[in-house]
């Protein structure tokens, strides 16, 4: 049949004074326009018209399931969708289905409340559309609309910033170091550089902390540590993978931060201890760019009374003393123009130095070039040789780090650990 201007306001009508579709057919069948039940659902749904705050289902009249959220939009199923089991009710969806299929922006959480599923818990691969048309046997032509979506349940791999930073602040308690009564005339500087946790093990560098913490011991006016990226082997928690979705090795993710952990603590609270000063700048590198993050945020909860920086950078220029000036980078990106970024990005800091350095790791071993009015010194790392490098012939690198001692004006000494 052919739905008149005035066919069509007569349902609207009639649906928002609540009847249900089947009369709303007896009421136009009794005036003369021979019309089905589903028809009139039909036209209901596609035009979606007000039920006049009801639901009207065929089987009598029930109240309206949409709430709204906290958020302020509207959610397409309450808890009253569901019984004391947890299973869906047996309800009519067609004003839900209707407002939905109105809506001119879908959100992953739209569709995903719509079929049933907590977005909290899940999430969405990818989501289809279809329409089509059949004739009923009162030769009425039906539209029919298809939503198909794939929905998978959340991993460690598909939580947000906040859900990461929450999981590594869990049961982090903040810890109150005191002074110690030594003091130093120099300044030093660790460079922390290609870790990777998960390859290296805690057992496999004790030693060198041992030995690091000895040298911290001997008191500093100010220490600066520098986390120069690739503390930890991956970005990724359930999978080992680069912040680029390079495939690596298989790590323990769960003991790299535990191994990262005993290896970095002592060195924040002893450098703390036997310094005028401190501070500790994080550098993104390639393979750990969020989980670092994470770590370091983690640092800066555990260690409030501390001068930690978390700022999500790829490099960082600093002052030691009167008249050092460093620019801090991972190495693998803009090393090259290092010493002029040095120049444009941080002109006060490189205008007052007498002594110019940048220090980058990445590569595994060290290198240094003293030119342009710049020393650039590529440290190594003392990083447990992992399969690749070992396929591939990079084992030949002496392994250990550098710290570096200044003065108020230069460079002093070199302490390889």
């Amino acid at each position: 049949m052919k739905w008149t201007p005035e066919l069509l306001a007569t349902v609207k009508d009639l649906c928002h004074q609540g009847y249900t579709n089947a009369q709303i057919a007896d009421k136009l069948t009794q005036s003369g326009n021979y019309v089905t039940k589903s028809g009139v659902k039909h036209i209901a749904t596609k035009h979606a018209f007000d039920r006049g705050g009801r639901v009207s289902g065929d089987n009598g009249l029930i109240k309206p399931k949409n709430v709204t959220s906290q958020d302020g939009k509207e959610d397409f199923q309450s808890k009253a969708d569901y019984d004391e089991n947890g299973n869906i009710n047996n309800l009519d969806f067609s004003l839900k289905f209707a407002d939905f299929q109105h809506r001119s922006k879908k959100s992953p959480k739209d569709i995903l409340k719509f079929g049933g599923y907590k977005p909290s818990e899940w999430t969405l691969s990818n989501v289809t559309n279809n329409d089509w048309s059949v004739t009923n046997s009162d030769g009425l032509t039906m539209w029919n609309h298809q939503i198909k979506f794939s929905a998978k349940p959340k991993t460690s791999t598909d939580l947000s910033i906040d859900e990461l930073i929450s999981l590594f602040n869990e049961k982090v308690e903040p810890v109150k170091v005191i002074k110690s009564n030594v003091h130093g005339k120099n300044n030093l500087v660790i460079a922390c550089s290609d870790f990777h946790f998960g390859i290296t093990k805690f057992k496999d560098v004790e030693n060198r902390l041992v030995e690091l913490i000895d040298l911290i011991h001997r008191g500093w006016k100010q220490i600066v540590i520098t986390q120069l990226g690739d503390l930890l082997h991956s970005d990724a928690l359930n999978t080992s993978k680069t912040t680029k979705g390079t495939e690596l090795d298989p790590i323990d993710f769960v003991q790299a931060v535990r191994d990262a952990e005993r290896f970095i603590f002592p060195i924040i609270e002893e450098s703390y201890k036997y310094s005028d000063s401190m501070q500790m700048f994080n550098i993104n590198g390639n393979h750990d760019e969020t989980t670092s993050f994470m770590f370091q945020e983690m640092l800066r909860a555990k260690y409030p009374e501390m001068d930690i920086k978390v700022n999500n950078s790829y490099r960082e220029a600093f002052v030691v003393g009167k008249s050092v000036g460093l620019l801090v980078l991972h190495g693998h990106a803009a090393k090259t123009k290092a010493p002029m970024l040095f120049a444009t990005e941080y002109p006060d800091i490189w205008s007052k130095s007498t002594y110019r350095m940048v220090l980058y790791g990445h590569f595994h071993k060290e290198v240094v070039n003293d030119d342009f009015g710049v020393v650039e010194h590529q440290v190594g790392t003392f990083k447990k040789t992992d399969p690749y490098e070992s396929k591939n012939g990079y084992t030949m690198a002496t392994k250990k780090m550098e710290c570096f001692e200044f003065d108020d004006q230069t460079l002093k000494d070199i302490h390889y650990i």
